[in-house]
């Protein structure tokens, strides 16, 4: 009777652990309104830290391309293998960083790796970065956002305005 006790003990704990190790993922920092033409995030993990899933969140207010860069900061006995980024436009309201929009994604090592995500509209975001930490030491690893802005249509529409009034007043002058 004991036995069994201990077999559903064990039993018990091991589906707790797989739990634990499919549990939503550790939100490490909210940027905020990613404005700035730059967010950077620098994360160390400590020795038998094990696989992390660690999330990245941002808005953006207005049409902005997006480029990305990662890379982990392997030396000596830091080491993080498979690195990998996905980029995700949230679409639903769970909190839960589940059924949203993937846009892209790429593998990162110490090589220092990029992702131009392309134009994008207003609307909330994340970089969603998993890996396993296998250094002696630990790992680290980097990730860099940056935005410019697209000009709006109007703003085209006022250039070539503007070119043509150019035009038509040299043209003018020669007459």
């Amino acid at each position: 009777m004991k036995n069994t006790f201990k077999l559903e003990l064990l039993a018990a704990a091991a589906l707790m652990a797989s739990s634990v190790a499919h549990a939503a993922p550790t939100v490490k920092a909210n940027w905020g309104i990613h404005d700035d033409p730059a967010e950077h995030a620098s994360v160390s993990f400590l020795p038998n830290t094990g696989s992390f899933d660690h999330v990245f969140t941002f808005n953006l207010t207005g049409w902005s391309d997006l480029v990305s860069i990662a890379v982990t900061n392997d030396f000596s006995k830091y080491n993080i293998n498979g690195a990998f980024l996905q980029f995700w436009k949230e679409t639903s309201t769970d909190g839960n960083y589940t059924n949203d929009l993937s846009l892209g994604s790429f593998s990162f090592d110490s090589t220092s790796v990029g992702a131009d995500f392309g134009n994008l509209g207003p609307g909330s975001y994340y970089y969603e970065i998993k890996g396993t930490v296998v250094g002696l030491k630990g790992g680290t690893y980097t990730v860099d956002s940056y935005i410019s802005a697209v000009p709006e249509p109007e703003t085209y529409a006022m250039l070539l305005a503007g070119l043509g009034l150019i035009g038509f007043s040299a043209r003018r002058r020669k007459v």
